[in-house]
């Protein structure tokens, strides 16, 4: 099990995510800061509703069918900052309008707060503090170039899939039957490959631009001979990566 200073150093570096939040998920949970307003990294916390909240969108979701939200449930949630400082949320949300983390505080009070200083969030399962159900890296936005987004990292290992993924608002044209137009929130997905610090853009989720970016050696080649696999969807392209990375570790004459 690689060391506390270990697992930070690599935390941008992404590789062995998961691997490295299992050591970290079964840590005493009595060691974690339930609400972030204890830390002192100048992190700036505020109610996502207040209109005078300089972060406030102006946009009342009331009036937005769909969510901005990853999940509209709240679960819980460990938080890993630049800085090596990590704090546990009971009851999170992911915000991928604002690209904010909503949480209820100690005394229930909803806030949210800001990406900054956070490399890195793992939401839990509520009934086993053990076990993530998704873990997403803060990187930089490799579409506009500017700023940063949460990532999604789908699979561990030298080769992995992540999808940015943005909730946007679109307004249908005036109905007159309702006597408006209908605000609805829809999301944009972005996927890419993370290699060792390089984000490589995917076109699509397709064989051509997944073998473009992870080319084809003789392992990844039987494979995809003997499962016909198109590398049409997540599962598909998981798996691709999977014995990309088995190659990779082989060649290298290691077995992780």
């Amino acid at each position: 099990m690689k060391t506390s200073s270990s697992i930070f150093k690599i935390v941008m570096v992404i590789i062995g995510l998961f691997t490295n939040f299992y050591a970290k998920a079964q840590m005493p949970m009595s060691a974690l800061i339930t609400d972030l307003r204890e830390i002192d990294l100048n992190t700036v916390v505020y109610d996502p509703a207040h209109p005078r909240s300089s972060s406030n969108s102006g946009l009342s979701y009331a009036d937005v069918e769909g969510t901005p939200f990853w999940n509209e449930k709240w679960n819980p949630a460990l938080l890993f900052f630049n800085n090596g400082s990590k704090a546990k949320i009971n009851q999170a949300k992911l915000n991928l309008y604002t690209n904010e983390i909503h949480y209820l505080s100690s005394t229930g009070e909803e806030l949210a707060v800001d990406n900054s200083g956070i490399v890195r969030l793992v939401f839990l399962n509520k009934n086993n503090l053990t076990q993530p159900i998704a873990s997403f890296a803060v990187l930089m936005n490799h579409v506009t170039g500017n700023g940063t987004a949460y990532y999604k990292v789908l699979n561990a290992g030298k080769y992995q899939l992540i999808l940015m993924q943005k909730q946007l608002v679109k307004t249908s044209p005036y109905d007159p039957i309702q006597a408006k137009s209908i605000n609805s929130f829809y999301s944009k997905k972005d996927y890419a490959i993370y290699n060792e610090g390089k984000i490589i853009p995917l076109r699509e989720l397709d064989k051509t631009s997944i073998l473009a970016a992870v080319p084809l050696d003789i392992l990844t080649t039987s494979w995809l001979n003997s499962t016909k696999s198109k590398l049409r969807n997540e599962k598909e392209v998981i798996e691709y990566l999977e014995q990309a990375n088995l190659s990779n570790l082989k060649i290298n004459g290691r077995q992780d």
